[in-house]
């Protein structure tokens, strides 16, 4: 009974930021004066991926359904190699100091990268225009089909009037559902957005372990239950402090890592070379952040699991990167009630947009959305997008 009283609560609280959150972004599509995102930008898995992200912006923006004073970069790794998520970041970083209203100077910007640069191998039904622009079972309040970039850009619409300055990371897969209202930005480094979740989603992702004090003492990125039990990352609930990967730098930090790649202020090709590469691979999780947990040790460190591979080069990196950034902390922000929906393989996505839809009925996800099609009430199917006409039945984008 006080678990579905708390259910229902928790959906309305949601529902309200949710309405709240399309506010926001129609104000930052009106109003020049709102806070608004300096630049947001897309990684990409190689200048197909990126090309076909392009198209969709545009698109967005000669509808006028983009905010006003926003930028857009869209960047594929360099030669279609995979540099990692770490190695995309300092490449994000770079591409935003050569801009003429940045110059190598962070302050006063509002940044938000959305790392989306994964080839969808497990849903391959989206490998052209990647998970990013996969569609969501909702029609939007202006008539249009939602995709997950529609909804980053909505639920973070209020987030650049939580913080003066610095960067917001994303990962492309996860839909994370709060009320900005919930941030709080006066930190020093990185502030990791966690959320209470069941240990066994944590195992498959990471898990903050608090210090007691809000800032986190241990990154813990895909240990075992076990483990995490052990390690006392796991409450009476049996809940864990979820990696959602959303993570707030602040400017200091952002110096700090392109420090990395630079000579006397100047971006390196050397260095940039050495960090940016198919076989280093920084991950921008176990490489950027293990080092900024209170008790993480450079002995350990060497030993994290890679995003590639363990490397001479690799370990070169980790060196560097521990003494630029170990003298960084990070906070922890807990938000609650908040929702992480992961966005994953096919098969978790057809159990999402099928048997678990009735859970975001709250959000008006709905199973048939742009469709002529009438299901069969013993048929469980999602479609969407899609005019099916007899007798040859074609289906345009459905599940």
């Amino acid at each position: 009974m006080i678990i579905d009283q708390y259910k229902k609560m928790k959906n309305l609280f949601l529902r309200q930021s949710y309405i709240d959150a399309w506010e926001d972004y129609q104000r930052s599509i009106r109003k020049r004066s709102f806070a608004q995102w300096d630049y947001i930008v897309l990684t990409a898995s190689n200048e197909e991926q990126a090309n076909a992200f392009q198209s969709q912006i545009t698109y967005r923006q000669n509808k006028n359904v983009l905010p006003c004073k926003t930028k857009y970069l869209v960047l594929p790794d360099p030669d279609g190699k995979r540099v990692g998520s770490g190695g995309a970041t300092l490449q994000v970083l770079r591409k935003l100091a050569e801009q003429e209203d940045i110059a190598g100077d962070f302050h006063n910007k509002r940044i938000l990268v959305i790392h989306s640069g994964g080839d969808s191998k497990r849903v391959p039904q989206y490998s052209v225009c990647g998970k990013l622009f996969s569609p969501v079972p909702r029609e939007l309040p202006d008539g249009r089909a939602s995709t997950l970039f529609d909804e980053f850009l909505i639920g973070m619409a209020g987030v650049p009037s939580r913080f003066r300055e610095g960067m917001l990371v994303l990962s492309g897969d996860v839909l994370l559902l709060f009320n900005p209202l919930q941030i709080d930005a006066q930190f020093h480094g990185a502030a990791a957005i966690s959320m209470k979740s069941p240990v066994d989603v944590g195992k498959d992702h990471g898990v903050f372990l608090n210090n007691g004090k809000d800032y986190v003492k241990k990154f813990l990125h895909k240990q075992s239950i076990e483990t995490l039990e052990k390690l006392g990352a796991v409450n009476t609930h049996g809940n864990v402090d979820l990696d959602t990967g959303a993570v707030l730098f602040d400017v200091n930090l952002m110096n700090a890592l392109l420090s990395l790649v630079q000579t006397d202020g100047k971006i390196d090709a050397e260095k940039y070379a050495r960090f940016v590469n198919e076989k280093s691979r920084i991950s921008l999780y176990g490489d950027f952040l293990y080092p900024l947990a209170e008790d993480s040790t450079l002995e350990q460190y060497y030993k994290e699991q890679p995003e590639g591979t363990f490397c001479e080069e690799l370990t070169e990196c980790r060196t560097r990167i521990w003494e630029a950034l170990h003298s960084f902390g990070m906070k922890l922000i807990c938000l609650s009630p908040a929702e992480f929906i992961h966005f994953g393989t096919t098969r978790e996505l057809l159990a999402l947009l099928t048997d678990e839809i009735a859970d975001y009925e709250y959000l008006d996800w709905k199973p048939m959305v742009f469709t002529n099609y009438k299901s069969e009430k013993k048929v469980q199917a999602a479609v969407h997008n899609a005019l099916i006409e007899e007798p040859y039945n074609w289906l345009i984008n459905a599940m």
